[in-house]
Formats: C-alpha cells, structure tokens, sequence
C-alpha cells in the first residue's frame, strides 16, 4: 500500500514555514519547481517497492538541502514526508549564487555518503541487527531524546522500523519483543527506551 499524508502535498513559496509531523511536502511525480533546506527537524524520502511496501530510502536532517529533482527538469522521485514538525525554506535555482552552488554541492556530497553508510545497514547482517543501527540511529536525530535518568528513547512506531530497515512489520513487532525480553528495549506506545544502549551497540557494531 502507498504511504498516503492526511493532508495534500504543500507548495511552499514563502520562507521559514513550518510541516507538522505525518505531513507531506510533496508526492512521486510531483513538479519539481525548486530545492529545499530543512532547517529544523527530521524528514524521510520514501519509495514504494514493487512488492508494494514503502522503504525510507533517505532521512533528511538539518542542514540538509534536498529536492535536486528540479536541477535536472525531473519530477519528484519519492515522497518526503514529516517525522517531527520540521521547518524548511525552498531554494529557487535561478536564485543561486556562487556560496550557495557551494553549500549544495557540499550539502548532496554528504547526504550521499550517509545515504550508502545507510544502506549498508539495510542489507548487512540480519534484521535484529539492522533494528538496534536504526533505533542507535535514530536516537541522534529529532525522533532521539533523553529520560530524566540519563537513558535515551526514539520516538518511533514499528512501521517507521520496518520501512527504515527493509523488513515487515510483523517481524520488527516479533524482533523488538525480543529485544525486551533481553532487557535492551523498553518498549511503549509509539516510544522505545533504549535500556540497554551499550548491548545495542555491541548487537549492532555501530561505532556512530
């Protein structure tokens, strides 16, 4: 099924406007009028595979400029959508000048790279490893926060997990009540506490 917003794809022209969390900024097949600059924030490109499942193929965090569709006379390749209320500014090409040609360069360089250390994570190892990278991940972005005791949690649902790792929901489901019961996930409504950062890091390899 194709990841459908409650609301229709935005068209912003004004900058410094804000996307509330669940929203789409625009859709597959979209025009692609100009580039944007996330501010603040956390956004996710996803794509629907042909097995008919949506996978995040990019996150998009501050900092980052996205939307390179338009530089080359394309439509949109993915839907972009919201994870948190995310504030962005689109980015007219015409308007360009030669500092900015810099920052995109440098901006679509590194997304690149984390993109392939990305999905690396997708596809090495098995699901139970791929979770614990997502969720360690994850906890340094906008979806991440700290408990009063100093524990971290991530802000995600299941669906969120299996579309970020390439895997069904029932298995992220089955996989994170394992995790609980060895005491590396607290899991909650829409919450999971990573009680066990350092068994999730040595589940995981990751060195983030």
């Amino acid at each position: 099924m194709t990841y459908l917003a409650p609301t229709s794809s935005l068209h912003l022209t004004d900058p410094n406007r804000t996307v509330r969390r669940g929203q789409t900024l625009y859709y597959a097949g979209d025009a692609a009028p100009s580039l944007y600059r996330l501010d603040s924030g956390l956004m996710r490109a996803v794509r629907l595979t042909p097995q008919g499942r949506n996978l995040t193929v990019r996150h998009i965090r501050p900092g980052d400029i996205f939307g390179e569709e338009c530089l080359h006379g394309q439509t949109r390749g993915h839907q972009v959508v919201a994870l948190t209320d995310a504030v962005l500014t689109p980015i007219h090409p015409q308007h360009l000048s030669a500092a900015d040609l810099w920052d995109l360069t440098r901006s679509l360089s590194a997304q690149l790279q984390r993109m392939m250390t990305d999905g690396v994570h997708i596809q090495d190892g098995d699901l139970r490893e791929r979770i614990a990278r997502y969720l360690l991940n994850l906890a340094g972005s906008s979806l991440g926060g700290t408990h009063p005791d100093g524990v971290r949690f991530v802000r995600a649902t299941h669906e969120l997990i299996a579309e970020g790792t390439g895997a069904t929901r029932e298995s992220v489901s089955k996989l994170i009540g394992e995790m609980r019961d060895d005491g590396l996930l607290s899991p909650a409504y829409r919450c999971l506490t990573l009680t066990d950062e350092a068994g999730l890091r040595l589940l995981s390899g990751y060195h983030g």
